[in-house]
């Protein structure tokens, strides 16, 4: 029986510092596998050097591919053979079925084939006139990713004692590398994902805190590529206070329910120093250990600016007049629904007015001179009214104004006073195109004043209040115009106090 050696032990060390040099440097992966392999074959002088990749691993089977190869001589080369082109090898013999299972566990198995029992693997062996052969599977995140071999086709290697360790090194180097390789794949994939969809990627361990942002996202945040560590607590610093307590209760919501997979999808500000903050969309899904524990919650943070200022746009259209700025009939409602649920004072009153005479001012000066008397009203209107008092344009010339925490007593001294205000100083229209200038404009103003009683039902509330001021403000007309009048069920003693009417002048008709 022929006596096995041994390969140079100190050669294969000189060959894995050269090869690792080579993964490290290589500017494509697969180049520096190449170099490693070739200076492990020039090292130990075997015929071949290889790497299956694990496909797929059956019942009945395992499915390879031949990936890399190192050959000392042509023929000794068989990368281009088909018939180790994604192969299956099936467990027809119980040795070879023995040695999948160690390679799963990350064991390596050594072959002197003159040595080796009857079976097929021998015969496998012997037809491709291998003598010896040794394989180091190659783990990948604990997993068996594929397997490094080595063949001679001329003397009988026994990888024993240093010689081997050598060898683990090397599958060692290599699953770093293919580790490496792809997070850079990942990462240009991120890269690549967040520049077109404009969104950063994050992670947060539940156990530990620890946290993991994607390169886009730090800069999102102001911090530079390669910041080593972002705590949570920082992290969540960059949030505006009232989203963050909305992202909390959302995942606690989530937490909660302790299913994996379960996402959630939340509008938050971000803020870096110095600059305004900008809204994203948060997206995140929570992920379970094997106990069924929440343990990661991860996803996206997109930058949704431009879609925020698009529903700002959209928001002003829908409830805002174009032509004198103020809310529209549509922008009352909403603001009454939202500033009614959340208020807890009962005084809440709303005031109709209208124009008297409006029609005569598009009659002797045009629509166009009507427009801009319409919007130099709607200012005078809103420099007399409070910071929270809301000013609506209900349509044509009728005005809305919503106020609260007045008694009646004080609401109707403001419809006086916003009626004053018009009726005192008249208005200079400014010069239209193809149009002299027109003389000052001396108009008068109606209002009904009714109280809004805030209930279960908003909506409600919301048309009884709008339909007594009307009622309201049709008496003031009925009564002469330029005067102010309450629903007669709220204060009857301020009728008392409306001043009498004021004859309109004799360029008015009568509307």
């Amino acid at each position: 029986m022929t006596v096995p050696i041994q390969p140079d032990a100190m050669r294969l060390l000189a060959a894995l510092a050269k090869g690792s040099r080579a993964l490290m440097k290589g500017r494509f992966w697969g180049d520096g596998v190449d170099a490693l392999l070739g200076e492990i074959g020039r090292a130990s002088g075997a015929s071949r050097v290889w790497i299956f990749q694990l496909l797929e691993l059956q019942d009945e089977a395992v499915i390879q591919d031949y990936v890399f190869e190192w050959a000392a001589k042509p023929r000794y080369r068989q990368l281009t053979q088909k018939r180790f082109r994604f192969f299956a090898s099936v467990f027809d013999d119980p040795t070879y079925r023995h040695m999948v299972a160690e390679r799963q566990r990350g064991m390596s198995q050594r072959f002197i084939t003159e040595r080796m029992a009857p079976g097929p693997l021998r015969e496998n062996l012997e037809s491709q006139q291998i003598l010896s052969m040794i394989t180091v599977p190659i783990m990948v995140d604990g997993r068996w990713w594929g397997t490094l071999g080595i063949d001679d086709c001329e003397r009988p290697l026994d990888w024993e004692g240093a010689g081997l360790d050598a060898l683990i090194i090397a599958a060692e180097l290599i699953a770093s590398s293919l580790y490496r390789h792809q997070l850079t794949s990942r990462r240009r994939q991120f890269e690549l994902f967040q520049q077109v969809a404009e969104c950063g990627i994050w992670e947060i361990d539940l156990h530990s805190g620890s946290t993991w942002c994607s390169r886009a996202l730090l800069r999102t945040l102001g911090y530079p590529d390669d910041y080593a560590r972002l705590p949570l607590r920082r992290l969540l610093a960059h949030m505006l206070r009232a989203d963050r307590r909305r992202l909390w209760k959302r995942m606690r919501q989530c937490l909660n329910g302790s299913d994996a997979g379960q996402s959630f999808r939340l509008d938050v500000r971000l803020q870096r120093p110095g600059t305004p903050a900008r809204w994203h969309e948060l997206v995140a899904e929570l992920a379970c250990d094997t106990s069924g524990r929440p343990s990661v919650i991860s996803g996206l943070v997109i930058d949704i600016s431009r879609r925020k200022q698009g529903e700002e746009r959209a928001m002003l259209a829908a409830e805002y007049d174009e032509l004198t700025g103020v809310m529209n009939r549509r922008g009352l409602t909403r603001h009454l629904q939202t500033t009614l649920k959340r208020s807890s004072t009962t005084l809440c009153h709303l005031l109709m007015l209208d124009i008297d005479h409006f029609k005569q001012i598009n009659d002797r000066y045009g629509h166009p001179a009507g427009d801009a008397l319409l919007k130099l009203v709607a200012t005078r209107l809103d420099n007399e009214l409070r910071g929270q008092d809301v000013l609506a344009r209900m349509g044509g010339e009728e005005f809305a104004v919503f106020v609260s925490g007045l008694d009646d007593a004080l609401a109707w001294l403001l419809g006086e006073r916003l009626r004053a205000s018009i009726a005192d100083t008249p208005f200079s229209l400014p010069p239209l195109a193809g149009m002299a200038a027109a003389p000052p404009v001396i108009i008068t103003i109606s209002i009904g004043i009714a109280r809004l009683i805030p209930g279960e039902d908003l909506e409600h509330a919301q048309s009884l209040a709008s339909t007594q001021a009307d009622q309201a403000l049709y008496a003031a007309k009925r009564t002469g115009r330029n005067r102010v009048m309450a629903y007669p069920q709220a204060t009857p003693a301020m009728q008392q106090a409306t001043p009498p009417p004021v004859s309109p002048p004799s360029d008015r008709g009568s509307d």
